[in-house]
């Protein structure tokens, strides 16, 4: 799924930035009053959570992870920044570029 998603994102960039053009969309209707946008899309991407979450063995962590890397994945394309950013040894030193918070001591 992974892979489909980086392919995705490299051959039709256009398809994601739509997607986050739709979250704004979202968001600007509700502050607006109208709540029938975001409860379909909120209604259309918790479909393909469950799709996502079951070809994943059911198991919420990998599931959100998966989320949280795609996220970071269209985010950076959308701001430009190459395929490949965000990989190990591709992001200038220095800088850290992860979909997982650093855990806390304790």
């Amino acid at each position: 799924m992974t892979n489909a998603y980086a392919q995705l994102i490299s051959t039709s960039p256009e398809t994601l930035l739509m997607q986050m053009q739709g979250y704004a969309v979202v968001a600007a209707a509700e502050a607006q009053g109208d709540d029938v946008i975001g409860e379909l899309v909120r209604d259309g991407w918790m479909r393909i959570w469950e799709t996502v979450h079951l070809s994943l063995g059911a198991d919420t962590d990998r599931t959100a992870v998966f989320f949280a890397c795609g996220m970071l994945g269209t985010t950076l394309a959308a701001i430009g920044l190459p395929q490949n950013a965000g990989r190990r040894g591709s992001v200038p030193e220095g800088r850290s570029v992860s979909a997982r918070p650093p855990r806390r001591a304790g």
